[in-house]
């Protein structure tokens, strides 16, 4: 009897070990597949958890039939929720904000529109945001448009990054809430780690400039690279972040004013502004929504680019502008127009909330030398004595050596004969004279 008693207990206790089970969120999940939270195993038909300001909650599942499965917050929430389904590299494959058929704002993604027909089982992952916060791919474009609503949609045609894997997450929100998603045809999983986007081509305010860019011109950030040549270089793209109350500022050079083009059209979502001041802080051309978009484009149909040179770019978020050491404005209208006010930028006025990512798009620009606004001082061609010691030793062939395979046009002496790159020209010269004035 007590062996069939125990074997009744075991029996049951293997029976709920698979029944199904609730996830409850372990500290904060994170909002990208590699930072996603593994959600254990056997079967899963409940994640529960809470989002902050701006979160956004991610979570690996393994699906089974993909064709079958769903998830929904109707009942889960009190809240205006989002709900999206990525695979394993990180791609969109489902989305809904607001449930179809329903009056709620809550949200439920199934293969109700055949996003996930001839889709193969395994690991998924599903994240929830509040409205309005969205999912952007490698290139900082949208995944899915922000509309319509009540549909369960695939990737969106025509949205900048419908291909690329997740990267991001745009828009801002308050927080303090709860959910609970209610799931079928789903199993806990272990999050894995898809391929990483491709490197950024262009300027990166974070890993080119390490920090954030300042917002006048003696901080302002200078786009400069080893390998790149002063003027002749381009830069296509310029990428960051706006925090509260805060501005970018670059230093690039523009050769041909009337080929320049700075625009965030397409690649921003919220109300930008951008600015074009000469290394003097002097406003020469700005733009305040452009073709009825919120976004900005400079370029010199006013013509208040008089020259090719060395400039400063800058965006801010509506309504935050330059102002002089009187605190007058240095332009009287967004549209595209110059400055009207001829004295250099002091300061900026105006209080913003944080705005988030942008891309500015770059036509005819250019990278700057190492100096930005500051000339270098004039290479004067020598015999070789680069320590400028009236010898030449030792001492000046390691220095050539060390700097072997440098360009640019702030080499200094040991860019021995002045052609902007340290090479076995310099060398040469270097070994010829060894031992003069010793």
């Amino acid at each position: 009897m007590r062996r069939t008693i125990w074997a009744l207990l075991t029996i049951s206790a293997l029976s709920l070990s698979a029944q199904a089970q609730t996830w409850t969120e372990q500290g904060d999940a994170g909002d990208l597949p590699e930072t996603a939270q593994s959600t254990g195993s056997g079967s899963l038909t409940e994640i529960q958890g809470s989002l902050g300001a701006s979160d956004v909650d991610m979570y690996a599942i393994y699906i089974s039939d993909p064709a079958n499965f769903s998830a929904s917050t109707v009942g889960g929430a009190t809240w205006d929720t989002q709900l999206w389904l990525f695979d394993s590299d990180g791609k969109g494959v489902v989305h809904n904000d607001d449930a179809v058929g329903t009056a709620v704002t809550q949200s439920r993604i199934d293969n109700s529109t055949g996003c996930l027909t001839g889709r193969q089982p395994g690991v998924y992952y599903l994240a929830i945001s509040r409205f309005n916060r969205d999912p952007i791919g490698c290139g900082e474009g949208l995944i899915w448009r922000n509309d319509p609503f009540r549909e369960v949609r695939c990737p969106d045609s025509g949205t900048p990054d419908q291909t690329s894997r997740v990267a991001g997450w745009t828009g801002t929100t308050t927080g303090g809430v709860n959910y609970r998603i209610f799931l079928t045809g789903a199993q806990g999983a272990t999050a894995g780690d898809p391929a990483d986007c491709p490197p950024f081509e262009g300027w990166d305010e974070q890993q080119n400039g390490g920090g954030d860019a300042g917002d006048l011109p003696t901080t302002a950030q200078i786009v400069n690279l080893p390998d790149a040549v002063h003027c002749q270089t381009p830069v296509q793209r310029v990428r960051g972040d706006l925090g509260a109350n805060d501005v970018d500022m670059y230093v690039i050079c523009i050769t041909d004013p009337a080929n320049f083009v700075a625009t965030t059209v397409g690649t921003t979502t919220w109300d930008t502004q951008l600015w074009l001041f000469n290394c003097d802080g002097v406003g020469i051309v700005a733009n305040d929504d452009y073709g009825g978009t919120l976004q900005s484009r400079l370029d010199n149909t006013p013509s208040c680019i008089q020259q090719g040179g060395i400039y400063l770019l800058a965006i801010s978020r509506w309504n935050r502008d330059p102002v002089d050491s009187n605190g007058s404005a240095l332009w009287a209208s967004g549209t595209l127009s110059c400055a009207t006010n001829t004295n250099p930028i002091a300061g900026w006025t105006g209080t913003t909330a944080a705005a988030g990512r942008y891309i500015i798009t770059l036509q005819g620009a250019y990278f700057v030398r190492p100096t930005g606004c500051v000339e270098p001082p004039s290479c004067q061609p020598h015999n070789g004595d680069v320590d400028n010691n009236n010898c030449v030793d030792d001492a000046d062939l390691l220095a050539v050596l060390f700097a072997f395979g440098q360009t640019g046009s702030n080499l200094g002496r040991v860019d021995v004969n002045c052609d902007e790159v340290v090479d076995d020209a310099d060398l040469l010269q270097v070994l010829f004279n060894f031992g003069s004035g010793c």
